[in-house]
């Protein structure tokens, strides 16, 4: 225990408590909490229709209550975190955790196993690779209106959204950005002076760096001039450069999409990091590469984002592209011999 005198150990005591309590709660992020929070209610809500004690899950209760979140389409990923969720709560409790036994484990994986053999699969958003992030920016800066019947942009209010809309697609794109990491960058952050062609951006904290330990990631020239022009002379460093809710950042990312003629229905802020692993897979860049670029923790995790990338943008297809004149010995375009028989 701290060292108090007489006179202020109780405050101290207190002090030590409220420390204590704040660093169980800064333990797992807000959007964990939140999710956890829903797969525990989940829990609850079933456990207590049924006339179990919520606060006393068996094994075989776990079971059977995900066996019915199965039936009812909930997909293996929703499964593994509400199961996580009831760990994370059981954890101080005496004797073994029943989220954590080998029996519950089991049925997730077999569960798994089934939806596979259904053909369910991961949803994953519509990629954004870099052509399409050229196409929005043609399209971006004509005025449109943002809700049927709405009154048409002016010409200046529509470059003003288009510098936005521009920028926050090839930042979030080269720099393969979660949405909160994207909408966490600050002017402050943000270092021109990489000399040309490049720029960096730092990540102060993400998903996987709770501990916010950080990571330079490196932008594009192209990248850095968008950002150029939307930073303003009297900038604040602590500013954050899209002050906007990623509901927001969503619907605007949406409507960019559909101005260049992209269907909207697939996309979402993840669009642009799944486009960036995609690019980044079709110019040959392996699962290490990959995994650095995006910050993930394993290299299973970064082959999943290139894994819907379309065979003809694999390398294995730039290959057999060029296969096709070794097997009939052309030598220039068009020319298409076949090697003479000995």
């Amino acid at each position: 225990m701290c060292s108090h005198s007489a006179s202020d150990a109780g405050a101290g005591l207190c002090c030590v408590k409220g420390l204590i309590a704040r660093a169980d709660a800064s333990a797992l992020s807000l959007n964990t909490r939140k999710t956890y929070e829903t797969g525990w209610n989940s829990w609850a809500r079933w456990a207590a229709s049924n006339g179990y004690r919520v606060s006393k899950p068996t094994v075989e209760r776990l079971r059977d209550w995900l066996a019915c979140l199965h039936l009812e389409g909930k997909k293996p990923s929703t499964l593994r975190t509400y199961l996580a969720a009831v760990a994370h709560r059981l954890r101080g409790r005496r004797g073994p955790n029943p989220a954590r036994h080998p029996r519950v484990s089991l049925l997730l994986a077999g569960l798994a196993r089934y939806a596979a053999e259904r053909g369910v699969a991961t949803r994953q958003a519509q990629g954004l690779r870099w052509e399409r992030i050229l196409l929005i920016e043609a399209a971006a800066p004509a005025s449109r209106r943002n809700q049927p019947g709405g009154r048409l942009e002016t010409p200046q209010q529509a470059r003003k959204r288009a510098d936005t809309d521009i920028a926050m697609a090839a930042v979030g794109h080269n720099g393969a950005l979660r949405c909160s990491e994207l909408l966490a960058l600050t002017w402050g952050a943000v270092d021109f002076s990489e000399g040309p062609g490049l720029a960096t951006i730092w990540i102060g904290r993400s998903k996987t760096d709770q501990n916010g330990k950080g990571a330079a990631v490196p932008i594009s020239e192209y990248a850095a001039q968008a950002l150029a022009r939307l930073r303003p002379e009297d900038f604040d460093p602590d500013a954050r450069i899209f002050d906007f809710s990623p509901s927001t950042a969503r619907r605007r990312l949406k409507a960019a999409a559909k101005a260049a003629g992209i269907d909207p229905a697939g996309i979402s802020t993840h669009s642009l990091r799944v486009g960036m692993a995609q690019d980044l897979a079709a110019s040959g860049t392996g699962t290490i590469g990959l995994m650095l670029a995006g910050r993930w923790d394993t290299t299973e995790t970064a082959a999943q984002y290139a894994r819907r990338l379309q065979a003809q943008h694999t390398p294995a297809a730039q290959y057999l592209k060029t296969q096709l004149a070794v097997t009939t010995g052309q030598s220039e375009p068009g020319e298409t011999r076949r090697p003479q028989a000995a």
